[in-house]
């Protein structure tokens, strides 16, 4: 049977779900830039899963420690205080799995906010 093509683009991948139970602590950022033109066109921002207490479907699964990077078209990377290495919640995550082993995680963004990280961004 021949590959079908296209297939992808029907997979969705539950980000909010996936973000529960998790602290990502902003680690810095860098400009966000179009792979045809080298334009910048926002900011790439580097977090790492500080603490996953994410339900998973098998024992032991476990991502604390993990970098995750968000592009967030739009921000300039400029305008964000370099310095402030708080905890932060993604405003309107999207998330896409790719890789051969289905183990990578495109994260794209509108935004971000700083949160309590008592309250581990909860109102």
């Amino acid at each position: 049977m021949a590959g079908l093509k296209g297939l992808r683009s029907f997979q969705k991948f539950d980000i909010s779900g996936f973000l529960s139970g998790k602290q990502l602590l902003l680690m810095g950022m860098e400009d966000l830039k179009d792979r045809e033109s080298g334009k910048v066109v926002g900011a790439k921002i580097k977090t790492v899963i500080w603490t996953d207490d994410t339900a998973y479907s098998k024992e032991g699964i476990n991502n604390e420690g993990s970098e995750l990077d968000v592009k967030i078209e739009g921000l300039n990377a400029e305008t964000v205080d370099r310095n402030n290495r708080g905890f932060v919640k993604l405003r309107n995550p999207r998330g896409t799995v790719y890789g051969d082993f289905q183990n990578q995680l495109s994260v794209k963004a509108d935004g971000f906010d700083y949160v309590d990280e008592k309250k581990n961004g909860e109102k």
